[in-house]
């Protein structure tokens, strides 16, 4: 009885064991250490993290200003996103290699980064890119005979991205379920002179606009080189890297500047 106890043990044991070899190994779970991020990564990160607070915070004062009617709002934005966007281009240009630069994309925006890499386009701004853009006027909208207010909204971020108001595009966007939907909300948030609410609408709007969909309308409709026009318009207020703020303040500027001159539909 020893001897037949004794003989089942080990081959439940050994049956055991060849029940380990056959199963996966769990993988061994990644360690990262001060030294697998180059230092320059490292200070990057914090710099850009910290420059990203001050979008934040241009946004938050920017959608304060909301109210006035007249050009305080627009004036303090465009004066305060001079060294916003200046500190940023020093950051990423002189101070960390474009190796590292993807260490630097918040996950939140790692699949619209991602999306603009069959294009192979530079993700951050050169130093005169940033100029330029600081110079640019903001877009002044005439509305069309029967526009409303999500229409004159979908002018201005077409505008703002370089992209011309086609007919057969602005067709395809509007009837776009889900962007459709967002700029309802946003010009309704507007409208409300809720404009807290409205920022939040204006990045769903964005984010709908950044949809594979309509990014095929855009090249379907302008070509690969308005898409490109769209990225880059977007990369020099630098949102791979601080997200959809600095991008929104200057939505919300230019809608200020529209509603208080040439689209009172916005009020």
């Amino acid at each position: 009885m020893v001897a037949r106890l004794t003989r089942r043990s080990l081959l439940r044991a050994s049956g055991a064991l060849a029940s380990l070899a056959i199963a996966p190994r769990p993988a061994p779970a990644q360690v990262y250490t001060a030294d697998s991020i180059s230092q320059a990564a490292q200070n990057a990160r914090r710099a850009v993290g910290r420059l990203a607070v001050r979008a934040d915070a241009l946004l938050r004062r920017t959608v304060a200003d909301g109210p006035t009617r007249d050009a305080a709002a627009v004036r303090r934005f465009r004066t305060e996103q001079v060294a916003l966007a200046r500190e940023l281009a020093d950051v990423l240009n002189n101070r960390v290699s474009e190796d590292d630069w993807l260490l630097i994309v918040p996950t939140s925006e790692l699949d619209f980064v991602l999306a603009m890499r069959p294009l192979v386009i530079r993700i951050a701004p050169t130093a005169p890119e940033v100029e330029e853009a600081l110079k640019e006027r903001l877009p002044q909208i005439e509305p069309l005979a029967g526009d409303s207010a999500e229409d004159v909204l979908l002018t201005m971020v077409l505008a703002l991205l370089g992209l011309e108001r086609r007919v057969a595009l602005f067709e395809q966007l509007r009837n776009d379920r889900i962007l459709q939907a967002a700029l309802r909300d946003a010009a309704a948030a507007v409208k409300a002179q809720r404009y807290g609410l409205a920022a939040l609408e204006l990045e769903r709007v964005m984010r709908a606009m950044m949809k594979p969909s309509c990014i095929a309308a855009v090249q379907e409709n302008l070509g690969e080189a308005a898409v490109r026009r769209l990225y880059q318009a977007l990369i020099v207020r630098f949102v791979p890297f601080v997200g959809w703020s600095y991008f929104d303040a200057l939505l919300l500027a230019a809608i200020y500047f529209n509603r208080d001159t040439t689209a009172p539909v916005l009020r």
